[in-house]
């Protein structure tokens, strides 16, 4: 019995026997009291027994020991310390990491008693990573003493709460541990950003592995945490793999093994076997990473009341990638638009950027170009000859871009950081101009557009632009005529987008703009709203 126990039962019988007072006559306990009484007692004992110790028993049994194969006090060896998943063993989990008890040679390995439960340690987590550290550096101190261990090169590893465990461990222990295999955890315990300056300074090595479908708490979470690796400039690495909230193959976990530890010599990986359910999966089953998309946005217009569908619209493709220092990103697409001539253009296009930077802002440039372009329709469509304008006429133009990405605004709630997601991109353009050969006119040169982008974590996006560019509006015979063939524009954009479910964006947007034929009479001014569904990877 705990001391709070024997504390509590005697207060109980104190009080129980203060209230009594002074008395003459003393009647005798009814043998319903004689039944209450003992038995409130028992109850008071079993409880404060119950909730002085909620520690796992299996916390007070020492850790399984199992040298390597062909062990020998000739050499030393290092150290690795196996962290199973919640309801497995951790001899289990070591066969499934790929150092097979029976058969490795190169770790000591300490395999931890026990088969955790959601409901030892989710009340209270940093409880149960005390409990848990304090019995697991008992075991590292008597491994220490009693093999010919080496105390520099001390391992942790383990996936889902073994994952959250190694990762916990490490950051609170900076000077016990060299290293460490983090998979399928949201690496949530805090951690000091001294404790992050001693893992650098002992080159630390750590391993980051997540499922690309993983549920997103899961996937922020580990990414917030190399975020805090690679700001502080401790050396690791990242890797995502098929799947959700589902063990990596036993390949791959040795691949992460031999990185932070150095060690080549690993036993032949046995049969793989999940311990998890795969996660979401179909088309709308997976968590969105914004990499590749496609989107189709159609306009909408209020005329005399009534909602009509201009004959525009736009299908395009985007594919961004974003590394630790390097953001690549290409849009492509096809294109419908009206002008004030009354012809409609068709175009193929495509952007392309490419920056560099740091880990929170990055630069670059790019072009944006027509593979494709040309006029149907017009004043007179009923004529076959101006109806049709498909052999040419139609020029290709050609932009310069100038991009600033950045990462991570404060604005950004933490459980929705993304740590290589790009969550605002401003983008400048500048058309070239074309056709100038009979004067420049000042609308020509001053063709500049900027677009601006926020993602609110995985949720919302917002997005905005304004420019003043001309546009060619009519076929032409030469380029030479091109002058005399533009629309000048002046434009601006708002649109707000809404994830649900996490592939599909859905977003409305309105567009404003006001035309004239270049060097013409006055602008006209109209308004569109546009309805866009984006589904990405």
């Amino acid at each position: 019995m705990g001391r709070g126990s024997v504390k509590s039962a005697t207060m109980v019988a104190i009080a129980w026997r203060g209230t009594a007072g002074p008395v003459r006559r003393r009647r005798l306990p009814s043998p319903v009291s004689r039944l209450v009484l003992p038995a409130a007692l028992l109850f008071v004992l079993v409880t404060g027994i119950s909730a002085a110790d909620p520690r796992p028993a299996y916390l007070d049994r020492p850790a399984v020991i199992v040298p390597p194969r062909g062990y020998t006090d000739r050499r030393t060896y290092p150290v690795f310390v196996v962290l199973p998943p919640t309801g497995v063993h951790s001899e289990w989990t070591a066969t499934r990491l790929g150092l097979d008890p029976a058969r490795q040679r190169e770790f000591i390995l300490i395999l931890p008693e026990g088969r955790p439960t959601r409901e030892e340690y989710l009340p209270d987590f940093l409880q149960f990573v005390g409990w848990y550290e304090e019995r697991l550096l008992r075991d590292l101190d008597r491994v220490l003493e009693e093999y010919n261990a080496d105390p520099d090169r001390v391992y942790v590893g383990g996936y889902s709460l073994g994952g959250d465990l190694s990762w916990a461990l490490a950051v609170r222990n900076p000077d016990r541990f060299a290293g460490a295999v983090v998979a399928g955890s949201r690496a949530s315990h805090p951690v000091d950003p001294g404790a992050l300056d001693r893992l650098r300074d002992r080159e630390f090595r750590g391993s980051f592995m997540i499922g690309n479908r993983e549920d997103p708490n899961r996937y922020r979470g580990i990414n917030v945490a190399r975020m805090r690796f690679d700001d502080a400039g401790v050396d690791h690495r990242f890797r995502e793999y098929p799947g959700g909230h589902v063990m990596p193959e036993t390949e791959l976990f040795q691949e992460e093994i031999r990185y932070i530890t150095g060690v080549e010599e690993l036993p032949p990986a046995r049969e793989p076997v999940r311990v998890a359910r795969r996660a979401g999966t179909g088309l709308l089953g997976h968590t969105s990473r914004d990499r590749i998309a496609l989107r189709l946005t159609v306009p909408a217009a209020v005329d005399d009341g009534a909602l009509t569908v201009p004959g525009e619209a736009d299908i395009r493709f985007r594919f961004e990638w974003p590394w630790s220092r390097v953001y690549l990103r290409t849009t492509g697409g096809y294109e419908t638009a009206t002008f004030t001539t009354g012809f409609r253009s068709q175009r193929l296009y495509q952007d392309a950027l490419l920056g560099a930077g740091g880990s929170r802002v990055i630069y670059g440039a790019g072009l944006s170009w027509d593979w494709w372009r040309r006029f149907s329709g017009g004043p007179s469509e009923e004529d076959d000859s101006e109806g049709d304008h498909s052999d040419g006429g139609a020029y290709e133009t050609m932009d310069v871009l100038v991009m600033r990405a950045a990462r991570n605004h404060r604005f950004i709630p933490s459980s929705r950081v993304d740590p290589q997601r790009v969550d605002s991109l401003l983008l400048l353009r500048y058309g070239i101009p074309r056709g100038i050969g009979r004067g420049v006119a000042l609308e020509q040169v001053l063709n500049l557009r900027a677009e601006y982008l926020v993602r609110i974590g995985d949720r919302f996006v917002v997005d905005a632009g304004a420019g003043s560019y001309t546009v060619q509006n009519r076929p032409v015979e030469s380029l030479r005529d091109l002058s005399d063939a533009l629309d000048h524009r002046l434009q601006w954009e708002l649109g707000l987008g809404v994830r649900g479910p996490s592939p599909l964006l859905w977003r409305i947007g309105y567009r404003g703009i006001g035309e004239r034929p270049l060097g013409e009479g006055e602008f006209s001014y109209g308004g569109t709203w546009t309805m866009t569904v984006e589904y990405s990877y």
